[in-house]
């Protein structure tokens, strides 16, 4: 009885999260505009790819060329968020995806009842990964569906390594790091049935090949955009960020599936691929979409042992505790506070409104979500993408373009979410997305007369933007 009460109260605590959390998420759809950092330029490589050209060099749909389109991603998502606004279908896509995977959770969990089953499922839902990242204008969430399925297309009765291949094919034309788990699962496969591993293997590379000739193949423009743009450099002391919050906020799920052993199978094989997708974590620009995976892997593990966690009230009582934790420290909602201030807070729709309305003409914005909302074409859609490249050395011509643009004053505003000139001061992320020869350019030729606040309550972190204008 005592742990019936128990999964109750977590269940009901699970499911007035997610009923907070898919509230925002509709609120997000209505916007029509950027949530978080990047989904500006994807939309941007969305709509460029209804004509094939997301990786073309300096193709265009407004009355701008571009100087830098980032495009980093496979071609998948780019095609399927394009049929329609990608603020609208692209973020559609990812919540159905997000759902799906919710859905998987519940039914590996369904011997311990509806109401652990749900209470797990509905939990994964209010997880800080899944509650910022679940409803991204990003591949993440399509990735994430795709493998979990394949997960669950070897965890049947009768495995399906066919299958399964076919959907990692699929996970890694969404997004590259979908190859970890993939080869995780790969391995495991491949110790029992070595055949079945190559029908896998070969319903991958089919499925991955189809997909290019869909969309568009990996020619030599799709290599620099999504391999070359990609190999940012990685640090320990950046991963070690990311392994704390997964320990903060995931800490339950990790002691349980230590202690209930619930890591073999294909689950467990997941699992390592998702861990490896975390260490990755230490690229510059990872935040908490690299935790999706290992928070989904180690969900179904604990879906896997239902049947036994359902008979006591630990597992239901530290999880309260650890949807409170991940609450308090990163919860991501703009219009309610936290004691961290991740680069997933959500963004402020008034911002979409100010630019649109108050910056006219050839813009540089730090968030090309913000004209791509309006209609309006980005000269450069990622600055942090451009920034990373600019000061990797390498052969680079969109850096110099970007420059020159600068000192020339072809931009009639240049729109930051930091404060150039006290650029030392700003945090961390801030500092990663603007070059410090782009900021010495931007200060040389503009200064900056306007300041805007977003619409939120002072006591609230809240995104602010500083326009510049030629001198």
């Amino acid at each position: 009885m005592r742990a019936r009460v128990a999964w109750g109260i977590y269940a009901a605590a699970a499911g007035a999260l997610a009923v907070v959390v898919a509230g925002g998420w509709i609120l997000a759809v209505a916007r029509r505009g950027p949530v978080l950092y990047g989904e500006g330029a994807v939309a941007h490589a969305a709509i460029l790819a209804r004509d094939h050209l997301e990786y073309t060099i300096g193709a265009r749909y407004g009355d701008v060329s571009p100087i830098f389109t980032a495009a980093n991603y496979p071609p998948l998502y780019f095609h399927l968020a394009g049929v329609g606004d990608p603020f609208v279908i692209g973020r559609l896509l990812s919540i159905g995806a997000t759902l799906f995977v919710a859905g998987a959770i519940a039914l590996r969990a369904r011997g311990a009842g509806p109401l652990v089953a749900g209470a797990i499922a509905l939990a994964w839902l209010g997880s800080i990964p899944v509650m910022q990242w679940g409803l991204a204008v990003k591949p993440d969430p399509l990735a994430l569906a795709l493998t979990v399925a394949a997960t669950l297309a070897l965890a049947r009765a009768r495995p399906m390594p066919l299958v399964a291949g076919v959907l990692i094919g699929l996970a890694v034309m969404a997004k590259p790091t979908a190859l970890l788990p993939g080869i995780a699962l790969f391995a495991y496969v491949a110790r029992r049935d070595p055949l079945g591993a190559t029908r896998g293997l070969v319903g991958g590379l089919v499925a991955a090949i189809v997909v290019a000739e869909l969309t568009h193949g990996p020619d030599k423009l799709f290599k620099v955009h999504v391999i070359d743009w990609n190999a940012l450099p990685w640090r320990a002391e950046l991963a070690a960020p990311l392994v704390l919050i997964a320990l903060l906020v995931l800490a339950v799920p990790i002691a349980t599936a230590v202690i209930t052993r619930a890591s073999g199978g294909p689950v467990g094989a997941y699992l390592v691929g998702a861990i490896g997708v975390l260490l990755l974590g230490g690229r510059e620009g990872a935040t908490v979409n690299y935790l999706l995976d290992l928070s989904a892997a180690l969900a179904l593990a604990a879906a896997t042992v239902a049947p036994r966690l359902s008979l006591g009230v630990r597992y239901p009582v530290t999880s309260v505790v650890q949807l409170a934790v991940g609450i308090v420290l990163l919860n991501p909602f703009q219009t309610s506070p936290s004691l961290l201030q991740p680069t997933g807070k959500w963004g402020d729709p008034s911002l979409v409104a100010y630019v649109r309305d108050n910056v006219p003409g050839t813009v540089l914005v730090e968030d090309s979500g913000l004209l791509v909302a309006s209609g309006r074409e980005p000269i450069v859609d990622d600055i942090f993408l451009w920034s990373r490249n600019y000061a990797s050395g390498r052969s680079f011509r969109e850096g110099q373009q970007l420059l020159d643009a600068v000192r020339a004053g072809r931009f009639d505003a240049i729109v930051s979410e930091a404060d150039l000139e006290r650029i030392d001061a700003e945090p961390g992320f801030e500092r990663q997305r603007w070059h410090p020869d782009l900021i010495a350019a931007v200060l040389e030729r503009y200064h900056m007369p306007r300041r805007f606040f977003g619409l939120c309550p002072a006591f609230v972190w809240c995104r602010q933007l500083y326009v510049y204008v030629p001198r």
